[in-house]
């Protein structure tokens, strides 16, 4: 089992205590690579609270926007981190 140190832990109390950020991460898992609308229609939530939510995952590099440059249609998926992290979902 892979060594767990404090960072990984507060990463993974903080995932654990929204819902909505570990339904963007399984989708992400599942589907590879999203545009924040098509996340949002699969998991029934506006853009906008799909966005603020992929903002602090990619802070904390779990997720990772493809096409920074872009503004509309910026497509994210997840990070190796990330996939270790929904192991623990």
């Amino acid at each position: 089992m892979k060594k767990i140190d404090e960072e990984y832990l507060e990463e993974l109390s903080t995932i654990k205590a929204s819902k909505h950020k570990q339904n963007i991460m399984k989708v992400l898992a599942d589907e590879h690579v999203k545009i924040p609308s098509e996340i949002g229609h699969v998991l029934d939530l506006k853009t906008n609270h799909i966005s603020a939510n992929l903002k602090d995952l990619k802070e904390m590099n779990i997720v990772k926007c493809l096409n920074e440059e872009k503004k509309k249609g910026r497509l994210y998926c997840i990070t190796n981190k990330g996939m270790d992290l929904v192991e623990f979902l």
